[in-house]
């Protein structure tokens, strides 16, 4: 069986993915975005022009802003991608100094993405949509 549209299009924009088993793990839905899905809230959408976002995170497209809305629901920034058991690690992107993405890291240690209004896959590492238009994993977090 060929590769659906979405697998075909998320490799165009990631070519890192091209070389590594990824896989559509979650449903299609423009019901929430990477942000909320991170953040383990598949209900809505977080975003800081018009979605929710939690009180004392600064709205703005600035990493720094990102980095408030995880600091504000209990994360701490941390070093690396290792697994550390009895926590959960989040991989946060930017480009030019404004975030563009959040990642999950799965108890195993791959990682989940939720791809716009398309669906959440599971990747190898932060890396591996890293050069296309999510820029790249700057900070990492963990609660």
């Amino acid at each position: 069986m060929g590769a659906s549209r979405w697998e075909v299009q998320l490799v165009s924009y990631f070519p890192q993915l091209a070389s590594e088993d990824f896989k559509i793990v979650g449903p299609y839905t423009k019901r929430y975005n990477c942000i909320a899905f991170a953040a383990g809230d598949t209900s809505m959408r977080w975003d800081d022009d018009d979605g929710y976002w939690p009180e004392g995170a600064t709205r703005s497209a600035s990493i720094d802003s990102l980095k408030e809305v995880f600091t504000a629901i209990g994360f701490e920034q941390c070093d690396g991608v290792g697994v550390e058991p009895g926590f959960e690690k989040v991989a946060l992107y930017e480009q030019q100094g404004a975030w563009t993405h959040a990642a999950v890291q799965t108890p195993h240690g791959t990682w989940r993405s939720k791809m716009g209004d398309g669906p959440v896959i599971e990747h190898l590492n932060p890396e591996s949509l890293a050069g296309g238009p999510y820029g790249h994993p700057t900070i990492y977090m963990r609660r």
